[in-house]
């Protein structure tokens, strides 16, 4: 056995010592994590085979490491050896220790630095690489194996070998933590941009399909992903990709595998003949047809579940979106013998309406599962589109669960007295400036007596009429119908002009005078929280306290009616309205803001950025010659945007949240929108 004192040296001497005569060799092995504190306790078995009278004998030591992490191994021979620790202490005990913001093994390790200073030798390894078996005490769920980052299949059960000519001499083995990447969201009513990011990143994910090359499937990446600690959880879409604002949690809060619901598909599902039989007989069974095309997924851990409604993806969808009758809030049995309604007023659209109960009705089984999961964990809604209307629709169902709800172009989903019964939801609403989507239903009486009179033909005759509303709106006011619900998120470009008189004399007679306007050259995006500035004054910094004191509530139903859109230009663009528009500019915005925080090294923005500091000082050398309702209304906007750092207060304030956010600076970069 090996001698397990607190004997370090790293000389070695024949001399006779107190207990006995030194052996001619040893070799230590101090085992440290990412942040080089010592992994101490944790029992460990060595082996070695030499020959001994023409047979192979195997010499095995033991023991635990000390608290320094040391394990020193004394022997009488120098022939290679392998070491082993014990799987069930070290993952417990790996899973207590957190990573360091650099995921390149040795190009990011201090640890490595450290130790060759020293003259020791250093390794980088991760549990199943020095384990013999995968640890007893953690169960794999329904459709999992074993993760390669943490159990390689070329290396896995292998040890860490010591080699003959490695002996006499410290080796210090640097372990990676047995962690698993979570999504950082923040479960509150004040804006996040965390959530922004990350939550677009999961409506995103619900447009998933396997068979595109350019994008990820949602069980790889909350699985495969999440679970290699090698890089960050990379999003791909449409040739852009983008990274995950993440923290590392114990691989044992890792993501169960995701849900995946399509009503477009046929499913099998289980039938019980009687409530006390189980589940055996195959026979027992029974086919649900395709109905509709409404996607959606779920996924969940420890703390969180989060819910991706998919948004417009076929011709199907197409006609959902159009089909925007307003009908009442009723869910009926299947016979229509018994209904109850979700308000108890107001309406919903009967396209969006229709595609949400497709779901209810052949997924009983996984959403009575959602239900019972939103009980004790927070719960994050998500959508874009056509799915960020199916999210409202979902959050008003769950809206006991306190659901926190973000969406990115949606539509219009109820009428205004519906509305005004979802004041406690918490939702941010996101446009990106001309995108068409928002704009409809149009805001219009749609609700008209073709509807109640012809019955189902009202239905088409109404749609059409509808239709004529739509072109004509814009000059009579027919009255409100549907309105939006939730805070609005406001991705606005905005210019600005110059204007002087110039007038013309010729003698005798003066010839008269004229205005002229001409666009300045620099344009700007911004990123509007109006919600910000009716934040509590202590979020902010004193400018801004003097700001939000100047700014009114009327000033700001002036540019953000309620229920309504900003006024947002007629240049309807409709790539804008792609989530490949949405999330670079969420994604660079989060880059500058960060940058802004001083917390990592400053870097350069180029002009697809839109840079607000050009933009303001284009605004201050021409200030006399800017129309002045002009200069103040690009004055305020500019201002509420200036808020926009309060939105990284909650990251700010975790205790991973400066590593998180230095982690995602260090390995993203802006990303162009699409255009």
């Amino acid at each position: 056995m090996a001698n397990n004192s607190l004997v370090t040296s790293v000389t070695h001497s024949n001399a006779d010592v107190l207990v006995g005569k030194q052996k001619p060799y040893w070799v230590e092995v101090q085992l440290v994590d990412e942040l080089g504190n010592a992994v101490a306790n944790i029992p460990w078995k060595a082996e070695s085979h030499h020959p001994n009278e023409g047979r192979i004998k195997q010499l095995t030591y033991s023991g635990v490491s000390d608290a320094e992490g040391l394990i020193r191994i004394d022997m009488p021979h120098g022939l290679e050896m392998r070491l082993f620790l014990e799987a069930d202490p070290l993952a417990k005990e790996m899973e207590k220790r957190s990573l360091r913001v650099g995921r390149d093994a040795e190009a990011d390790s201090t640890v490595r630095l450290v130790a060759l200073g020293k003259g020791y030798k250093w390794h980088y390894a991760t549990i199943g690489e020095l384990c013999r078996a995968v640890p007893s005490a953690y169960d794999l769920r329904k459709g999992e194996v074993w993760p390669i980052f943490h159990f390689p299949l070329n290396t896995r059960f292998k040890g860490f070998t010591i080699r003959t000519n490695e002996l006499e001499v410290r080796h210090v083995l640097e372990i990676c933590p047995f962690r698993a990447w979570e999504l950082v969201l923040h479960h509150q009513k004040d804006y996040s941009i965390a959530n922004a990011l990350n939550l677009g990143v999961a409506a995103t994910l619900a447009y998933a399909d396997d068979n595109a090359l350019d994008t990820v499937s949602i069980t790889q990446f909350f699985i495969n992903q999440c679970q290699d600690l090698s890089r960050l959880p990379q999003l791909h879409k449409d040739g852009s990709s983008w990274n995950v604002l993440a923290q590392d949690v114990p691989f044992n809060e890792r993501y169960y595998p995701p849900v995946f619901m399509d009503t477009s598909r046929e499913t099998l599902v289980e039938v019980k003949k009687n409530k006390d039989e189980p589940l055996s007989d195959k026979n027992q069974t029974k086919v649900i047809k395709p109905d509709g095309d409404t996607q959606l997924f779920y996924v969940y851990n420890t703390d969180e579940i989060i819910v991706s409604w998919r948004g417009t993806a076929s011709r199907f969808d197409a006609g959902t979106d159009l089909a925007f009758r307003p009908v009442k809030t009723e869910f009926c049995d299947e016979n229509k013998t018994q209904c109850s309604s979700l308000l108890t007023s107001g309406k919903v659209h009967t396209g969006f309406w229709s595609g949400y109960n497709r779901v209810e009705s052949k997924f009983k089984k996984e959403i009575e599962i959602l239900s019972d999961l939103t009980e004790t964990l927070d719960l994050f809604i998500c959508g874009h589109s056509l799915g960020g209307a199916l999210a409202l629709i979902h959050s008003v169902v769950l809206k006991s669960r306190s659901p926190l709800l973000y969406t990115y172009g949606m539509p219009r989903t109820f009428t205004k007295e519906a509305i005004s019964q979802l004041s406690d939801i918490t939702h941010f609403r996101h446009v990106n400036d001309s995108d068409p989507v928002p704009a409809v239903p149009p805001e219009a009486n749609l609700d008209n007596e073709l509807y109640r009179i012809w019955g189902p033909l009202g239905g088409t005759l109404g749609f059409f009429w509808s239709l004529g509303e739509l072109i004509t709106y814009q000059m009579i006011s027919w009255g409100d119908c549907f309105w939006h619900h939730g805070n609005p998120v406001v991705f606005l470009t905005t210019e600005q002009s110059r204007e002087w008189g110039e007038c013309k004399i010729n003698l005798p007679n003066p010839a008269g005078c004229i205005s002229i306007r001409r666009l300045l050259p620099l344009k700007t995006k911004i990123y509007l929280v109006p919600s910000l500035a009716e934040q509590e004054m202590q979020d902010a910094g004193k400018n801004q306290k003097e700001f939000i004191e100047s700014l009114t509530k009327v000033d700001l139903r002036e540019y953000f009616p309620k229920g309504g859109n900003p006024e947002r230009g007629a240049n309807i663009k409709v790539y804008e309205h792609f989530m490949t528009s949405y999330m670079p500019f969420i994604n660079n915005k989060l880059l500058e803001l960060i940058d802004k925080s001083g917390i990592t090294e400053r870097r350069t923005f180029v002009e697809h950025s839109y840079n607000v500091d050009l933009f303001k000082k284009q605004m201050k050398e021409n200030v006399n010659e800017i129309p002045v309702k002009e200069y103040v209304r690009n004055e305020i906007l500019l201002n509420i945007e200036g808020l926009l750092d309060v939105s990284l207060s909650p990251m700010l304030s975790l205790s991973s949240g400066i590593n998180s956010l230095v982690r995602y600076a260090n390995y993203g970069g802006e990303v162009i929108e699409y255009v």
